[in-house]
């Protein structure tokens, strides 16, 4: 029984957590970061700031919510990515599991940029821990929104969010 309470207050701790972390980093310079795509070709976020704004959508093949939500996240890249804005999928999948991620962003159809982070040290970077979570970067380089976890509507206010940054 005492098990039991130390998880439950271990789960209460972390999702009182997970919502902290989530103000640490808006408002702040994003940090540069170099990931490899699909193909092998590097991507260094600082050359490609300039084109537009940058949802930043980390997930794993593994993770449900994440697939839910990239549903969302091809929907709104059809909607503004004619507007400047970019989508990076940021697969977290660790090097066990990452050898699916090209066939499953096929098999998917996904349409924007997909990045590895095979160690997780770029969600870090933006003080992210586990998938999915969401980051949007301003064309100033300035962080504007981050979101931990998916759960139905929470597009919304990322859409809200894009539309923000084209109207700027």
């Amino acid at each position: 029984m005492k098990k039991v309470w130390i998880v439950l207050l271990g789960i209460v701790l972390l999702v009182a957590w997970l919502p902290a972390q989530e103000e640490n980093v808006v408002g702040k310079q994003a940090p540069d970061f170099v990931l490899k795509d699909l193909d092998g070709k590097n991507f260094r976020l600082s050359e490609n700031l300039e084109k537009g704004p940058v949802v930043m959508n980390f997930w794993a093949t593994w993770c449900v919510p994440c697939i839910e939500e990239m549903k969302k996240v091809k929907k709104l890249y059809k909607e503004f990515s004619d507007d400047g804005v970019q989508f990076l999928a940021i697969s977290v999948d660790d090097p066990k599991t990452v050898g699916r991620v090209k066939s499953f962003v096929k098999s998917h159809r996904y349409p924007f940029k997909v990045l590895l982070d095979t160690n997780n040290e770029v969600i870090r970077m933006f003080q992210g821990n586990v998938p999915p979570f969401t980051v949007v970067i301003g064309k100033n380089g300035k962080i504007v929104y981050t979101h931990v976890g998916y759960r139905r509507g929470d597009e919304k206010k990322l859409k809200e969010v894009i539309q923000n940054l084209i109207g700027e």
